[in-house]
């Protein structure tokens, strides 16, 4: 008897084929539109990077955040590979390619501190907002105790929200701040677009999903991803702009 498991040696193949996996991550893509609607009703200034009189105060944080998000998933993420490649090698190597582009992407959104005037003093001492330091908690929660499908399923909603939202933010971007103060967030979309990382997330997911339970897990995960995210964006809110009166979270 050979005690030794959890070790990818079985190599399973995707639960879809091709055929069927195009109409399953339609289905995913279409419940992630149901829930950009929803968050763009719900969580205050969730469009607010597409405002012609974008918030200083927000935005400075917002990107001082992106900076600690990054750094901080670093660790999350290599947990999560590890994770995977006791499961499928394949899924292991997309993901590891994945992470060596992501990984020190904290340096672009720095490059956009730099242009805001933030300095490396102000970045140490700023705190990263609870939300932050739960999402990458609940990452490693997935990891021990559920499985990195959480995990996998959490960067497709990022990168194909960002692929949806993204060009035309950086356009308003654009104009309200101007090029030179966004060199960062432009090659971040250029490689997140340019690249297809909701393809390279997809194509992970095939891997991990083995029955149509898992689907559903994903679609629950992706539930629980946007509560946190939405927690980040109102801790965001409240730090820097205030409590909003009803009409207006309605509206940002």
């Amino acid at each position: 008897m050979n005690r030794v498991t959890r070790c990818g040696i079985e190599r399973p193949t995707p639960f879809y084929s091709l055929a069927e996996g195009q109409e399953v991550r339609a289905r995913l893509d279409r419940y992630l539109d149901a829930k950009m609607a929803e968050w763009a009703a719900t969580v205050p200034y969730a469009n607010h990077l597409e405002s012609r009189k974008l918030d200083s105060r927000w935005y400075r944080r917002h990107t001082i955040e992106h900076v600690w998000r990054i750094r901080l998933s670093r660790s999350a993420h290599c947990k999560a590979l590890h994770a995977i490649t006791q499961i499928s090698p394949e899924a292991a190597q997309l993901y590891g390619q994945y992470q060596s582009e992501e990984m020190n992407h904290d340096q672009l959104f720095m490059q956009d501190c730099k242009a805001l005037g933030v300095t490396q003093e102000e970045l140490l001492a700023t705190e990263p907002f609870l939300a932050t330091r739960l999402l990458q908690g609940f990452f490693y929660f997935l990891c021990e105790h559920e499985s990195p499908l959480g995990v996998v399923a959490s960067s497709y909603l990022v990168e194909y929200t960002t692929a949806k939202l993204t060009p035309r933010q950086i356009e308003s971007l654009r104009t309200t701040l101007g090029d030179e103060k966004i060199k960062g967030q432009l090659a971040h979309i250029n490689t997140d677009v340019g690249d297809d990382h909701a393809g390279e997330m997809w194509r992970i997911l095939r891997y991990l999903i083995h029955s149509e339970e898992d689907v559903e897990k994903v679609l629950r995960y992706f539930d629980d991803i946007q509560t946190i995210l939405a927690m980040y964006f109102r801790e965001l809110y409240e730090t820097t702009v205030g409590t909003p009166p009803v009409a207006e979270m309605a509206t940002a």
